[in-house]
């Protein structure tokens, strides 16, 4: 059992060996070449070799090898190959008698193709990815030697199979063709080995790896390997002199037997038949007619087979051609549908949209409206109140410039106290008009306090104390007064 992984050959049923420079436990690869006992084709050196004597022991062992296998999970597989496993199974055999004859045996060899994957699909990297790398580079090398393989079977001119780029199609493909070794005798020369691929596909699982592992056995199907002629069409197809000259002189010449002198010529006589071989090649030559006969009519199938084969593409092609036509036919409906309501769509989103947002303009012009209103009145009252201020602050003015003038006329002399009109340095020069009778009043008015309060005498009683007056109250001109101040 051995395995190919990174384009190098492992053995499975050989354990690791530590390396004395590094100290990691590495598995030697070996080499795909010949061998002085098979120098006319190319073996494995190297492997491991068990004897199994039962089916339990062959069942261990391939367990044990399958252990060792290279196997990681991925995004798309738990448990992914990472190479291509080869298990040889070899079977000898011998004469049992006094005198034991020579082993002869053939193996047989089941290669488990480890599958190609997608880096974005099974989400690998690193080591992981190049193997992959490797895994599919080999399956493109393989599915170009099937290529060339089916390509010459169709064509006169035989292709040279690729088969040496990578060394799974080294093992596959190397001694597959007859052995052209002239050294050793024809005893010695061996078949070219036979294969067989058996795919298996899940109905379920990817289409792309489905489609590839159909394309692989479609190629496999059409390998055909060239049959070897039998001796009776050999015979048949010879012409009649070319098999005269044969019989007359053989491949192999013999000596001539030792003759006296002047003796007769030499004479090669043939033995005459009997009955029981004439009858023989009776049969022998009926076969023949028989078999020709046979052979007629499948090739006449043959060519009814190919004319029907031919005319079902022909009707493939053709139904391929009319599903293209109404498959585009389909899409080209099936857009200019999608067009038309796309249209439609749009346009009741359009209107939807203009509603919306008349809506929402008569909405903010009714806030504004409300918000207009609100200020106005804000601004109605903002006025009156500063009319108040002002008015207050008049006020306030007034009365501080009547205690200022207040304080003026207590700070005057007496004779300066009175009034202008009882002064004799003031005349009036004109007849007062209303606006100086108002004037006068108030001048009046302001005398008569300013007498009332300061320039009233404090009387003083018989004991020398002053008398206590009643103080008088406020009268109502001076009210008055202090309301228009």
């Amino acid at each position: 059992m051995y395995e190919v992984h990174n384009d190098r050959i492992y053995d499975l049923l050989t354990p690791a060996v530590k390396s004395g420079a590094t100290k990691e436990v590495r598995r030697r690869p070996l080499l795909f070449k010949s061998t002085e006992l098979s120098p006319d084709r190319k073996v494995v050196a190297g492997l491991r070799k068990v004897i199994c004597s039962s089916y339990n022991e062959a069942l261990t062992i391939i367990e044990t090898g399958l252990q060792e296998r290279r196997v990681t999970g991925t995004g798309s597989n738990s448990v992914s190959s990472r190479s291509h496993g080869f298990f040889v199974f070899e079977v000898k055999k011998r004469t049992c008698s006094r005198r034991p004859g020579p082993w002869e045996g053939n193996k047989f060899t089941i290669v488990d193709l480890a599958g190609s994957e997608r880096a974005r699909e099974a989400k690998t990297a690193g080591a992981t990815l190049a193997e992959a790398g490797k895994i599919n580079e080999s399956l493109m090398y393989l599915g170009q030697c099937l290529q060339t393989q089916s390509e010459a079977a169709s064509s006169s001119k035989p292709n040279i199979v690729p088969f040496r780029q990578c060394k799974l199609t080294e093992l596959l493909f190397s001694n597959s063709f007859p052995s052209s070794s002239t050294s050793h005798s024809q005893a010695t020369r061996r078949n070219p080995q036979r294969g067989v691929m058996i795919v298996t596909a899940d109905p379920r699982g990817d289409f792309n790896a489905t489609s590839q592992i159909l394309r692989y056995s479609a190629l496999a199907r059409e390998v055909t390997v060239p049959r070897v002629p039998s001796i009776t069409t050999t015979i048949l197809a010879q012409p009649p002199q070319m098999a005269q000259n044969r019989s007359v002189s053989p491949t192999h010449p013999h000596p001539r037997p030792f003759m006296p002198a002047g003796g007769g010529s030499y004479r090669n006589f043939s033995p005459p038949m009997s009955s029981d071989e004439r009858a023989t090649m009776e049969i022998a030559a009926l076969e023949i007619a028989r078999l020709s006969e046979e052979a007629d009519q499948l090739r006449e199938e043959v060519d009814r087979q190919n004319e029907a084969r031919v005319a079902a593409e022909a009707h493939l092609l053709t139904m391929e051609d009319r599903m293209l036509d109404l498959e585009a036919a389909i899409r080209e409906e099936c857009a200019m549908e999608f067009e038309q309501r796309l249209a439609l769509e749009m346009a009741r989103w359009k209107n939807s949209m203009a509603i919306e947002q008349e809506r929402t303009e008569e909405h903010w012009d009714r806030k504004v409206e409300v918000l207009e209103r609100g200020l106005a009145s804000d601004e109605d009252c903002d006025k009156e109140n500063v009319l108040i201020e002002d008015l207050e602050e008049e006020v306030d003015r007034l009365r501080r410039e009547n205690g200022i003038l207040k304080r003026e006329l207590a700070s005057r002399s007496p004779t300066k106290r009175k009034p202008l009109e009882e002064r004799e340095d003031f005349a009036p020069s004109s007849k007062p008009s209303r606006g100086d009778s108002m004037t006068n009043l108030g001048r009046k008015l302001e005398r008569m306090r300013v007498s009332g309060e300061k320039a009233r005498p404090v009387p003083v009683n018989g004991n020398g104390s002053p008398k206590k007056m009643r103080k008088l109250g406020t009268k109502k001109w001076e009210h008055e007064e202090d309301e228009l101040s």
